[in-house]
């Protein structure tokens, strides 16, 4: 007779608590019945999700379910949730445990801390405030409000942007790094991944550019269309930056022979950024407010809970795009008393996304991204046509 291997199970009913208090406070109403399972267009046969999660979570399975890369497949279109018949709204169980994993998966316990309440945000913003303002207060021209043309580089120059930007990109980078590690090494203890990874990744990246997981679902189907448009318009604001960036060091390096600010809007350099920049932020901000819309508006049940984190996030962002806008066309308007404010403002919040993006919402890109790519490389993401042959 063959020796049977027991499983040993470790429920823990805190961290059943901890997915009620993100967001999940439907959990105990699951039955089991399994039409999450079957309704879900983007969860394969094979080990199906969500509800072997909603047992995992009932029992609070922390382990099990921090290192569940179906967590992150699942892309919240609710259509699990609205076929519910006891309203247990598994789409809304699962976004907690993402919003759980931000927290867990954080390589400073105090940044995880101050992500996790509302009640921190005012901290939170008060350091980049307080930096940029230290070095608009070393680097400044003196009376740079009364110098034509108005330019924001009189206030705060390339290289104070540079002092202030390069250190937090570097650290959120750093941080975001030993974060996915931590998450992969999670992944692969879990289910060891053996395929190779370029292909997985590239993949992975071009399902991410069409949004393919997005495109299945029905209750949610208008994300598809809100997300694209906040996806690739701060894509356009990202190669924005980095073009005027480029610009500038290229002058500072003698490899052109003009500086960026001073050149007519008619130079062709001048119309490329312009065009992008422009054309990104009409872009982002549209897909953002509808997102707004949907989440705050009548059809919010449908889009499922919105917990802190995701409004941390939406917050964030949506001040930077609008006070990116309105710091142009105050320029353009030639008013620098409402320009250089908001300008000012637009900073604050531009380093803020960038800065505590490993430990904000804006993690979800990083932690999604991995657990795609790791499910190409365990043939675990597989469509169920592909599944049944």
């Amino acid at each position: 007779m063959e020796d049977i291997e027991a499983t040993t199970i470790r429920p823990s009913a805190g961290f059943a608590r901890r997915i009620i208090e993100n967001g999940g406070e439907t959990l105990k109403k699951c039955f089991q019945c399994g039409n999450c399972s079957v309704v879900c267009e983007i969860s394969p046969d094979n080990e199906p999700f969500p509800r072997k999660e909603m047992i995992w979570a009932q029992w609070g399975l922390k382990d099990k379910l921090l290192a569940d890369g179906d967590v992150w497949l699942c892309h919240q279109c609710n259509d699990c949730s609205t076929h519910c018949p006891r309203g247990a709204r598994p789409g809304d169980v699962m976004a907690a445990i993402r919003n759980i994993s931000f927290y867990q998966y954080s390589t400073s316990p105090v940044m995880a801390l101050l992500m996790s309440k509302p009640s921190y945000l005012a901290v939170l913003l008060l350091a980049p405030a307080a930096l940029i303002f230290g070095f608009i207060n070393i680097a400044a021209k003196k009376g740079f409000m009364d110098i034509k043309p108005m330019q924001y580089i009189n206030m705060m120059p390339e290289k104070a942007i540079d002092l202030a930007f390069i250190p937090a990109i570097i650290f959120s980078l750093g941080a975001a790094y030993l974060s996915v590690k931590s998450f992969w090494r999670a992944l692969n203890a879990n289910k060891p991944a053996s395929a190779p990874v370029m292909p997985a990744i590239i993949e992975a990246a071009i399902g991410v550019l069409r949004h393919e997981k997005l495109r299945k679902c029905i209750t949610n189907a208008p994300r598809a269309t809100s997300h694209l448009l906040t996806m690739y318009g701060f894509i356009a604001l990202m190669a924005t930056t980095s073009m005027v960036a480029m610009l500038y060091w290229a002058h500072v390096f003698g490899v052109i022979g003009f500086e960026y600010h001073e050149i007519g809007l008619s130079h062709p350099a001048r119309l490329v950024v312009k065009l992008v920049g422009n054309v990104g932020a009409i872009m982002a901000v549209t897909g953002v407010t509808l997102i707004i819309m949907r989440r705050y508006g009548a059809e919010g049940n449908k889009a499922g809970v919105t917990g802190y984190y995701d409004s941390h996030f939406i917050f964030i962002l949506y001040v930077a795009i609008i006070t990116g806008m309105l710091a142009e066309l105050f320029r353009v308007a030639d008013i620098p008393s409402l320009g250089f404010g908001v300008y000012y403002i637009h900073l604050v919040f531009v380093l803020s996304l960038l800065a505590y993006a490993p430990f904000s919402k804006f993690a979800h890109l990083l932690y999604r991204f991995t657990a795609l790519v790791h499910a190409k490389m365990t043939q675990r993401d597989r469509a169920r046509t592909t599944a049944a042959n």
